[in-house]
């Protein structure tokens, strides 16, 4: 009976012993290495870099004469040493669009299918003519992937036209299959919407239900960028009756199918701890937003879109603007259901919280430890590094059509009272709403 026990034991001690020499081994998982994205350095927001656009001059001046036209125009492009030939440039943009300084879609593939630049198809030049300092829709986009959420990569550059400087803008990835892939990766041959804002209609679209038609959804409001011959309707209208129709006892389960309210709730909150005037809750109704719908399913994410009218009228905005104030025919059916429920207004609450302590918190290095950068904090950092970056080229922007450089000198210092002074003022107002609701 011993031999037999000191035989088991034997096995046990030989079964949680190293495994000898010579002997099987399961073999380590293999490292996997991330593949670098040819296009990070295009986008790389700590120097102020230039495009060069060649176009006949007879082309240009039809750009700007009909800028309100979505005409494409060939030129070549040539950023850094590396050239495009024959891409596609057009104007656009909505209230910002100039016929002195057009913001541009650039095209590398309208003439040639299979061209690409950087693994890039398209990117944005936008004009920042609705904001003086040209940075709102850089520094919002920062702060959204800086808690997590899906964003552009934004930077400044300078363009020339023909060898002539033509004015300071905005570099923005453009949300197309490129960018879904990267983001999405396995899930990125889904539906993607550009939201088009109707300035002509009666009264704005607010999330509400507008019949069991499809075509009542897309290609307007819902502009489709992608499988544009199956834009499937359908599933918009059943999202909007869930949003509009469902019981609110079976609300939160029947929104599930179409929607992580949970992000949502968190691309929300970081709008209006952001003082956007013209998004989800904007002061015209919803806007300025593609919405992305996943491969395997209906389920659809919000990506952000267009934040020059961030950072609005004064650090005291308030964070339930539209909310819990403005007239019903602009107010966001979503949203309204949605901090209806209390577990999700805990969440927007928690997610104000967490934006007022991310830009107060100290900007470090990518070094290894991290180094701190400065004793300001992240927001007040960011914006005096992109003044400092872009100061010059703003000043020298050849192109500005009401803007001068007190403008620009003002609005900087308006950002970076802003920066000092919004987080304390954002707690205040969630404790006042927490209070509003006997929340202690």
């Amino acid at each position: 009976m011993f031999r037999n026990l000191f035989r088991i034991l034997a096995i046990v001690a030989l079964a949680g012993a190293a495994p000898r020499s010579g002997l099987a081994q399961t073999p380590p998982a293999p490292t996997v290495t991330p593949v670098p994205d040819p296009a990070d350095p295009f986008f790389d927001d700590t120097v102020l870099r230039d495009i060069q656009l060649t176009i006949n001059s007879k082309d240009w001046q039809s750009l700007k004469d009909h800028f309100l036209d979505n005409t494409y125009y060939p030129a070549d492009f040539k950023w850094n040493g590396q050239v495009v030939r024959s891409i596609g440039i057009r104007s656009r943009g909505t209230g910002s669009r100039s016929a002195v300084k057009p913001g541009l879609r650039v095209d590398f593939n309208r003439y040639s299918t299979d061209q690409t630049f950087l693994g890039l198809t398209a990117v944005i030049l936008r004009n920042n003519t609705q904001d003086p300092s040209g940075m709102r829709e850089r520094l919002s986009m920062e702060l959204f992937k800086r808690l997590g959420l899906k964003a552009q990569r934004e930077t400044h550059v300078r363009l020339f036209i023909n060898g002539v400087y033509s004015g300071l803008y905005t570099l923005c990835e453009n949300y197309d299959p490129v960018y879904l892939q990267k983001q999405f990766s396995t899930d990125s041959t889904g539906h993607l919407y550009e939201y088009a804002f109707d300035n002509a209609a009666a009264t704005p679209f607010t999330f509400n239900y507008l019949g069991s038609d499809a075509s009542l959804y897309t290609p307007a409001p819902f502009k489709p960028e992608t499988l544009e011959l199956d834009p499937q309707g359908q599933v918009l209208e059943r999202l909007f009756w869930t949003i509009n129709v469902a019981g609110d006892a079976v609300w939160r389960s029947s929104m599930a199918e179409f929607l992580d309210l949970k992000a949502f709730i968190r691309h929300l909150a970081l709008e209006n701890f952001l003082g956007e005037e013209d998004g989800l809750t904007g002061d015209y109704g919803p806007n300025n937003f593609y919405f992305y719908r996943l491969t395997n399913g209906s389920l659809f994410t919000f990506l952000p879109w267009d934040k020059s009218n961030t950072f609005w009228a004064a650090p005291d905005y308030s964070i339930s603007h539209n909310i819990t104030d403005g007239s019903p025919t602009i107010q966001n059916r979503l949203v309204l259901r949605a901090l209806n429920d209390p577990e999700l207004r805990d969440l927007w609450e928690a997610t104000l919280l967490e934006c007022a302590d991310s830009i107060m918190k100290a900007p470090v290095s990518s070094a290894t430890p991290p180094v701190p950068l400065s004793t300001l904090g992240w927001l007040e950092y960011e914006v005096g590094r992109m003044a400092d970056q872009t100061r010059a080229a703003d000043y020298s922007d050849p192109a500005r059509e009401v803007y001068t450089n007190t403008d620009f000198d003002e609005s900087i210092r308006f950002l970076t009272t802003w920066a000092q002074t919004r987080s304390d003022i954002v707690r205040a107002q969630v404790a006042a709403d927490r209070a509003s609701r006997g929340i202690k």
